[in-house]
């Protein structure tokens, strides 16, 4: 056997090849204050926000299960089960010995994508008319003031906006902001842009989870006056809760549509 330990002595590890096809990041810890969203779904979102971001690079390797099990202070079949959701939808690939890396279809993946499916829910087109009834500061709900984390009655910046096609209402929509943001966004904005394009285009909040509960109601004086209906007659409500990356709430709205003049259609991944 011929021995050549100079050639031996100069072959570069593993790591040394590959260091610079390999950007290791370094994130800050996050804690997700949010139980109403498996921990793993928030996780995985918030690693498409830094995807998107630019704190992580498309084709590049995920930090290893032992640093994000450390970054996000869940236990490693959390974060496991985090890029298993990734993996099932084709945005990452797993390399036996050698990590878990973006794939190519993770670059179609942007923050446009949350913008254009709210913008489907709520059936903004070129052919729907936005009118922003009124912009007014109110003394919070209880279910507002919880979900925003203010003291009860805190006042809170209220929006209220119909929706119509071809003269008809389909959806009135009422907004409850914290002052502070609310004041920031005005009347001007919403004619053009959804309230969540507003909130990032404009104010430029980094949105984090988006939480939609449909179900069907009564429709209340306010809501049945804007639609053109009776008071207790049937609609059907949205009611969308905004997180914002760090799980702190952004904002909380009921939206109501005219339950024979809405249809959309949800696809979901595994």
């Amino acid at each position: 056997m011929i021995r050549l330990p100079g050639l031996i002595k100069k072959m570069p590890s593993f790591w040394e090849r590959n260091r610079r096809k390999v950007k290791m990041v370094s994130l800050k810890k996050v804690i997700f204050k949010n139980r109403q969203v498996p921990l793993h779904y928030q996780i995985a979102d918030y690693l498409l926000m830094m995807l998107d971001g630019g704190s992580l690079t498309r084709g590049e390797r995920l930090p290893p299960e032992e640093e994000l099990k450390e970054i996000f202070g869940v236990s490693r079949m959390t974060v496991r089960h985090a890029t298993d959701h990734l993996v099932g939808r084709g945005l990452l690939v797993r390399k036996q010995g050698r990590g878990t890396y973006w794939t190519e279809k993770a670059a179609s993946v942007g923050r446009g994508k949350l913008s254009g499916i709210n913008r489907e829910i709520f059936k903004i087109t070129e052919k729907t008319e936005v009118k922003v009834i009124s912009k007014h500061t109110d003394a919070a709900p209880e279910e507002v003031s919880k979900f925003l984390r203010i003291p009860a009655e805190s006042e809170v910046i209220v929006f209220e906006r119909l929706r119509s096609m071809r003269g008809e209402p389909i959806s009135y929509t009422v907004n409850y902001l914290p002052v502070a943001t609310g004041e920031l966004v005005e009347k001007s904005h919403l004619e053009t842009m959804t309230m969540m394009e507003t909130l990032e285009k404009v104010l430029k909040i980094d949105l984090g989870v988006v939480e939609h509960v449909v179900e069907i109601t009564r429709a209340g004086a306010d809501a049945a006056r804007h639609l053109r209906l009776s008071v207790l007659d049937p609609v059907l409500t949205v009611k969308t809760s905004i997180f914002d990356t760090s799980s702190s709430p952004v904002e909380i709205v009921w939206t109501h549509f005219v339950e024979n003049k809405y249809k959309f259609r949800v696809v979901l991944d595994k």
